[in-house]
């Protein structure tokens, strides 16, 4: 699987203020476990990222597809309309 998506899920998370302690825990899994998730060292399966993508609040596609420049261009734009 490409690296950027479990780099677009360190970066929700993040957005999220949710910790890996509170991640790992609604995946059943070990903090450490879940580490390797974000760092992209195992390979995740259709259910663990349908699961991390409930977890999350944001849809599957969201995850694949998410590029947090688009968040700073939406501010960019918004303050300029203002």
């Amino acid at each position: 699987m490409d690296l950027k998506v479990y780099r677009n899920i360190k970066k929700i998370r993040e957005l999220k203020n949710f910790t890996r302690e509170y991640v790992s825990s609604e995946l059943g899994m070990s903090t450490s476990g879940y580490g390797k998730i974000e760092r992209g060292e195992v390979d995740l399966t259709v259910t663990k990222i349908i699961r991390l993508a409930a977890i999350l609040e944001v849809s599957v596609s969201f995850i694949f597809n998410f590029n947090i420049n688009d968040i700073f261009e939406e501010t960019k734009k918004s303050k300029s309309h203002k």
